[in-house]
């Protein structure tokens, strides 16, 4: 019996027996044979590990960016959220309530209380206030809210309006012969 190691040029000339699938199939045994450890032995365990490395750092940042999110709320909706936000930071608008101040001016333990549509939180800060702190202003704490649903802030900032605003037009400014 003759041996078909290699097709003709013509697999439909006479005389073939049909083995084309056979030679090839041992082509292509060869042919992988002849390809370089790392491809013939499967996928890496470098590229494995290097895909395990980004699938971790990609939880990781997904995670402490989730973690790192805080909400912004006015102090009655902080109130109505209630037990929710225990334990979490977040950050409270309000006004600051007259006479509601405790502590020295400049010193580092303040409370006070900020409250919005009738509703009222107190606020713990252990830290020097800003100077523009002052009651009956509009203040945004950010700290994390305990069981008595006091905020302990670790950040006062105080909104002040009348920094940001242009100077009241003068005399020469309004009158309309000094704009001839």
């Amino acid at each position: 019996m003759t041996s078909h190691t290699t097709p003709p040029s013509d697999p439909h000339a006479h005389g073939w027996d049909g083995d084309l699938d056979a030679d090839l199939l041992d082509e292509e045994l060869d042919g992988y044979n002849d390809l370089p450890t790392t491809q013939a032995d499967g996928p890496s365990w470098g590229l494995i590990i290097g895909v395990l490395v980004a699938i971790v750092a990609i939880a990781f940042l997904v995670l402490d960016g989730l973690e790192g999110e805080t909400y912004f709320y006015e102090v009655d909706q902080a109130v109505a959220k209630g037990d929710d936000l225990i334990g979490k930071t977040v950050r409270v608008k309000g006004i600051v309530e007259p006479g509601s101040f405790e502590g020295v001016a400049g010193g580092i333990h303040n409370t006070f209380r900020i409250s919005e549509q009738g509703v009222g939180m107190k606020v713990v800060y252990t830290r020097a206030l800003p100077d523009t702190f002052q009651e009956d202003s509009e203040v945004v704490a950010q700290g994390v809210v305990d069981e008595t649903l006091t905020l302990h802030a670790d950040e006062v900032l105080v909104k002040c309006p009348s920094r940001y605003e242009g100077a009241p037009p003068t005399g020469a400014e309004l009158s309309p012969q000094a704009a001839r």
